[in-house]
């Protein structure tokens, strides 16, 4: 796995490097606190990121919360003492796993994977969360053309759905989208 690192090359960096690379994980770069991390992310294409930092700027916290929206993936902070106050931030900025010093390479890597997992199953259900929104907002488009046919045409729920599925096959587009057409005029009208 390929991680890249931000730190703000601090002392602790060279055995901080060394136990991530201990416990199995390739790091591909380091970056300090002030880099575009974005660019980094982009250029590098990590498979994690774990911020290595002693007490990091409100900046890396948001560029870290951004990140996520952009290039997701799994984020962990080593830090190096127990600061409740940070530790919420880190949070509210999307890192999965927040580990204060002393550790060993095999701690590395069952946070790492454990984040990994974590990062994988949050991914699953926002793209389960979207199909279903999506599948919902079809199936309402698809209701309100149905009312506006039995309302303009005096037909029956069946009979408006026939003639909505009929339509979507002679012009070979989906349902919902014939639906939405559908809407789209009558606003229009």
């Amino acid at each position: 796995m390929r991680v890249l690192l931000v730190d703000r090359y601090s002392d602790r960096l060279s055995a901080l490097r060394a136990v991530i690379s201990e416990a199995g994980f390739d790091v591909v770069a380091v970056v300090s606190e002030d880099a575009d991390l974005y660019a980094a992310v982009d250029r590098l294409t990590p498979d994690a990121v774990i911020v290595g930092a002693d007490s990091p700027s409100r900046d890396v916290l948001e560029d870290v919360a951004t990140l996520g929206e952009h290039y997701p993936k799994p984020l962990l902070m080593l830090a190096s003492r127990d600061d409740r106050h940070l530790m919420a931030r880190a949070s509210e900025a999307g890192i999965s796993a927040y580990v204060m010093e002393g550790l060993s390479p095999a701690l590395v890597r069952s946070l790492v994977d454990v984040a990994m997992r974590q990062w994988q199953q949050m991914e699953s259900l926002k793209r389960e969360l979207a199909e279903t929104r999506e599948t919902l907002a079809d199936r309402q488009a698809i209701n309100r053309a149905k009312c506006l046919l039995m309302e303009r045409s005096a037909l029956s729920e069946k009979q408006a759905y026939t003639r909505l599925r009929k339509t979507a096959m002679d012009h070979g587009l989906p349902l919902p989208e014939i639906a939405r057409q559908l809407m789209v005029r009558a606003a229009a009208d």
